[in-house]
């Protein structure tokens, strides 16, 4: 209020003023000033006429537009939306089941209200919440199938209504186990194509030897002999994985030393003949209890992924040792080469791990499991450039 007066009173003052301005200027030649006064008693009083004058009115807010009902053709799209999700997707609607697209109406056999609903699915929909899932075993043609169900909640025209998407458990873990398959076949033949290498080319040697004017024949025959255990090796050790499920358990049996570290020796002096490879058994037990043609697969898998490493490096070396602790014996298998980088040290164990271009990452994890299985471990004892170290235990026989 007491704006509204002192408004008035300004406009009359500054009028005033402005108007002896013009008067003043005026008497003594000013005109530049008076008309400038002039202008400014124009413009007060022109806003004391707008401030006296009706005021504007408020114009009301816009009434709420109608709500959108879709017309057929978006109706048509949205279905057309839905029936291309492979999971069927149904409604619980005040106690009454209803199938939302067409995999739903497969499934359940209606175009639209399900005249005799499961109850299981009636309850698992009922009792699942939005968010959470549960699993439940339909009919689908007749043949049973495990789906799990997950649920959500749809407020429409006033009630809620609950959805619920089946996902076909059945159809997930034949994929599974469809690309499990084909990891275990690739990783079968990698294995095997890598034994075999090395059992050809000492074969292709005791050839060669034969055709010599004055054959070394105990050579010859000691070349025949580790071709001969490590090809009988190569089909057991296949035959076991005929069933292409899991790692038969071992069949634990006294080998000796000797013949382990003899025959790796010369399987990777045929396979790697530039790569020098030093053996010390001095503090070794004379036997281990163990399954011969596992425990040469794990050591192999060892040396040949420390030979691939080492293929670009100079001087390159290979020591194995094994040692006899208390209640165990160790083996160590080391290289000279770079080592591995510390982000991969955690990986290198995993199931097809590798920072190789042809690598498949299994041998490493192979030999693991085969070294777990007979009560022992493989652990990767040191790796620092010039220096990797990987330590094998088997308990004592």
């Amino acid at each position: 209020m007491g704006s509204s007066r002192a408004r008035p009173i300004a406009h009359a003052l500054l009028l005033a003023l402005a108007g002896g301005v013009v008067a003043l200027a005026a008497a003594h030649g000013l005109f530049a000033t008076a008309l400038l006064a002039a202008l400014v008693a124009i413009w007060t009083a022109a806003i004391d006429l707008v401030d006296r004058g009706p005021p504007v009115p408020v114009p009301a807010p816009p009434p709420a537009p109608p709500p959108v009902v879709p017309d057929d053709e978006e109706r048509r799209r949205l279905t057309a939306y839905l029936d291309l999700s492979p999971a069927p997707l149904v409604a619980l609607d005040d106690g009454r089941l209803r199938v939302v697209n067409r995999a739903a109406r497969r499934l359940l056999g209606a175009s639209d209200l399900v005249p005799a609903p499961p109850a299981a699915l009636l309850a698992a929909l009922a009792d699942t919440r939005p968010g959470r899932t549960t699993t439940i075993d339909l009919e689908d043609a007749g043949d049973p199938r495990s789906f799990a169900l997950a649920t959500g909640d749809l407020a429409l025209a006033g009630r809620m209504m609950r959805i619920g998407a089946l996902i076909d458990i059945d159809a997930e873990l034949k994929a599974a186990e469809a690309s499990a398959l084909r990891d275990l076949v690739q990783v079968l033949s990698h294995e095997i194509v890598n034994a075999l290498t090395p059992i050809a080319s000492l074969a292709d040697t005791a050839v060669a030897m034969l055709d010599d004017p004055q054959p070394a024949l105990p050579r010859i025959r000691e070349a025949i002999e580790t071709v001969a255990r490590r090809a009988a090796s190569l089909h057991r050790f296949g035959d076991s994985y005929r069933s292409l499920a899991r790692l038969p358990p071992p069949t634990l049996q006294r080998l000796a030393v000797a013949q382990l570290t003899g025959d790796l020796a010369m399987l990777f002096a045929t396979r790697w003949p530039a790569i020098e490879m030093s053996i010390d058994t001095e503090q070794a037990p004379t036997h281990l209890l163990a399954d011969p043609d596992q425990l040469t697969a794990a050591c192999w898998a060892v040396l040949q992924n420390a030979a691939e490493v080492l293929s670009d490096t100079g001087d390159p070396r290979i020591a194995l040792s094994v040692t006899a602790q208390v209640g165990r014996t160790l083996i160590t298998l080391g290289d000279n080469g770079p080592g591995i980088a510390t982000t991969d040290e955690h990986d290198i164990f995993r199931p097809f791990f590798t920072t190789k271009a042809e690598g498949t990452g299994v041998g490493l994890s192979l030999a693991r499991q085969i070294l777990r299985a007979h009560g022992g471990n493989l652990v990767l004892a040191t790796s620092r450039p010039g220096l990797t170290a990987f330590e094998a235990t088997l308990p004592t026989a």
